[in-house]
């Protein structure tokens, strides 16, 4: 399972978890929260992806 970490100034804030695993969705998904998430923190945020076995 790929999930992406939110990370505000170098701290893990919360973890995204996207409902399919089709990487098609997974991107329109991770774009749409990117959007809402900067908003949310500002734009000091980064995305790091990872995988859950």
């Amino acid at each position: 399972m790929i999930v992406f970490d939110v990370i505000v100034h170098g701290e893990v804030k919360e973890t995204i978890r996207p409902a399919t695993q089709r990487l098609q969705h997974i991107l329109a998904y991770v774009t749409e929260e990117a959007k809402i998430l900067s908003k949310k923190y500002g734009t000091a945020i980064k995305l790091n992806r990872r995988i859950i076995y």
